[in-house]
């Protein structure tokens, strides 16, 4: 018995192609259209109006990936500034009112504490390549850090509408320095209010692209990221201070070079928001927080890498293809 083999003809395939590219002008294009616009739609479609959002986003982020245009931030390096924990030093502080850091260290990170602000005002980690990422179960109960005089609890948190954000990320810290490490970040002072639509979406891609994507492909890197007060604060009925905004920056050595990637998300962003589009320059993070990041780099180096902002993500394709096909290459 002969089994028929469907070849499509070219009039189908035609077809086919002009379908698809209308729907990715017709997603894509709907992405982009302003509020004031898709408005009537989502009052009277609100379904219609998520899946079209959705299915711009995930065309939209996908080009993103491909990194095709845009520039990195980044500066000629001469030596290397590694720590096991930060890159260049940790974050120096300047006047604001916050109080002095208590620097917390860890098995798998260092936090820079505001027993004021009942928040870290900073956390440095680095996440590097292993052979295996498996990693324990989850904690379902956040820990009093007995080292702080705020000893923000657990409780404090519930019922807020808020996360109970790590800086310090179970998953990663977790894959690259044990089990011990892992129930650490569930230290409150790990923590920080933050919106449940950023915590559960963007923001875990961020840590998860730094865990599963960039610290295996480029074999290290190192991130320092935590919250922004501005303007009036917020408090949680528990008194603990709501951030304006979240920062996350990451640096890594590349050929001779030291690039860095900084985020800036704010408290809330609708979903589907794409990760590019929070991009900025270090320097704006440093004005919005009063920190100092990499106060050990020779200040020529710092300045120029710190002014300038990305446009485009780290391409991470062709480096997962050669980690791939031959392992152990640069």
């Amino acid at each position: 018995m002969r089994l028929a083999v469907f070849i499509p003809s070219r009039r189908s395939l035609k077809i086919a192609s002009g379908l698809l590219a209308a729907y990715v002008i017709l997603v894509v294009g709907y992405y982009l259209l302003p509020w004031s616009i898709r408005k009537a739609v989502y009052l009277r479609a609100p379904s219609v109006d998520r899946a079209l959002r959705k299915g711009g986003f995930i065309i939209l982020q996908g080009w993103d990936e491909l990194a095709l245009i845009g520039r990195d931030a980044d500066v000629r390096l001469e030596g290397s500034f590694r720590g096991d924990f930060a890159y260049g030093g940790f974050p120096a502080q300047g006047m604001k009112i916050f109080g002095r850091v208590n620097v917390l260290e860890n098995r798998g990170y260092v936090t820079g504490y505001s027993e004021s602000m009942r928040n870290p005002l900073w956390v440095t980690y680095r996440i590097f390549d292993v052979p295996d990422i498996s990693y324990g179960k989850r904690k379902s109960r956040f820990s009093v850090d007995t080292r702080t005089r705020a000893q923000v609890s657990h409780n404090d948190y519930t019922h807020s509408g808020y996360d109970r954000g790590h800086m310090a990320p179970n998953y990663g810290i977790a894959t690259r320095y044990g089990r011990e490490a892992q129930l650490e970040t569930f230290l409150m002072s790990n923590v920080i209010p933050q919106n449940p639509i950023v915590n559960r979406h963007l923001w875990k891609d961020l840590e998860m692209r730094v865990a599963k994507r960039y610290g295996r492909y480029f074999g290290e890197v190192w991130v320092v990221t935590g919250p922004v007060f501005q303007g009036e604060i917020k408090k949680l009925d528990s008194g603990i201070p709501v951030p304006s905004a979240y920062y996350k920056i990451m640096v890594d050595e590349h050929h001779g070079e030291l690039r860095a990637l900084a985020f800036m998300v704010p408290r809330y962003v609708p979903p589907y928001t794409r990760i590019k589009t929070c991009l900025v320059s270090i320097d704006e993070i440093e004005q919005l927080t009063d920190l100092d990041f990499f106060p050990d780099l020779p200040e020529d180096t710092e300045a120029e890498l710190e002014s300038e902002r990305a446009t485009r993500l780290w391409p991470w394709i062709g480096p997962a293809l050669r980690y791939r096909l031959f392992p152990g290459t640069d």
